[in-house]
């Protein structure tokens, strides 16, 4: 009869090495290398060990050609990003404070709980002001193992932890805290590249932190650099609006009313009052107004390629910390 253990075992650590296969069964490597050469056979035990690391059929391991399910690999999306979002304290976005302290930044960490692991552990930081955001990026990419991430985070008493995932088109976090018994849900475009992810623009649905804890969703910017740009023009570059209003059609009508109100002599201008013509005037600028906000009323908010290609160019002009 073929021996498809070894086949199956060679495939195994292509896929993930024989160091990996090793950390996860805890047999040595040379009894690894002694499975593959044939030099030795398996062990019962280390059977029991492989299906219980990788969830395999011990009969199809032994017995089939057994198709090995590749483990999504998040190694691209390690490491410490910065966060730039709006403060969402207001009711309905409404700003009164001419851009002070309408820009918040938090942190977010994807890291491994040790060198062999295939996976990772999330945890994010938000509601910081921008100086004290930088310096938890800073002391993150300055840690050398994940204790030390995790020590950051810890000693800000209100933190987030979560998961990554991701398809070919997004990538999730979800993101819980068991301190404010909150969640929150990130979504953001996967480039197409195996290079390392420096960052992009996406959509967050959270909990507004104002008045009324209501469902809050709006854009927001990851970037494993920070990017060199004042808080007005970055409040700017999130707002991500393009209103196509045609307003010269609107204009020539209210101008035409005004001279027919006020320049021009005739029936109507000389018997309406002044509260009259104001309130007319009034009537057609809300009229027009309301007209306006109708057609831009916002519906949805969706991340364009260009949005995203945009924010991407920010981000690799951006400072390395």
């Amino acid at each position: 009869m073929e021996n498809m253990f070894q086949k199956n075992l060679k495939k195994l650590a292509e896929e993930y090495s024989q160091k990996y296969i090793a950390s996860k069964t805890g047999f040595s490597q040379s009894s690894i290398n002694n499975y593959l050469t044939k030099s030795s056979e398996p062990s019962i035990q280390f059977l029991i060990a492989l299906k219980n690391a990788f969830g395999i059929s011990v009969d199809d391991f032994l017995f089939s050609a057994y198709q090995i399910e590749k483990q999504a690999s998040f190694d691209k999306y390690i490491g410490n990003f910065i966060v730039y979002y709006y403060n969402n304290d207001s009711y309905k976005g409404e700003i009164h404070s001419n851009l002070k302290n309408t820009l918040n930044c938090g942190v977010i960490s994807v890291f491994k709980p040790n060198e062999s692991s295939q996976d990772v552990m999330v945890y994010a930081t938000f509601m910081k002001n921008r100086s004290f955001a930088t310096k938890i990026l800073k002391a993150c990419n300055s840690a050398s193992n994940a204790e030390q991430i995790m020590e950051i985070y810890n000693s800000m008493g209100s933190f987030y932890q979560g998961d990554i995932s991701f398809n070919d088109q997004s990538i999730f976090f979800e993101l819980k805290s068991i301190e404010n018994n909150d969640q929150t849900y990130i979504i953001l475009n996967n480039p197409p590249t195996k290079s390392n992810y420096i960052g992009g623009v996406g959509t967050v649905n959270s909990i507004a932190r104002g008045r009324e804890h209501n469902p809050c969703i709006q854009y927001i910017i990851l970037s494993k650099r920070l990017l060199d740009i004042p808080d007005g023009e970055l409040y700017e570059i999130l707002n991500f609006s393009d209103y196509s209003v045609d307003l010269e059609d609107t204009i020539k009508e209210i101008i035409d009313l005004l001279k027919r109100l006020y320049v021009e002599k005739n029936e109507i201008s000389l018997e309406l009052t002044d509260n009259q013509k104001q309130a007319i005037i009034r009537n057609k600028l809300e009229y027009h107004f309301n007209e306006i906000l109708e057609a831009n009323a916002f519906r949805f908010a969706k991340i364009t390629n260009k949005e995203d290609d945009d924010i991407y160019r920010l981000i690799k002009e951006g400072i390395d910390v």
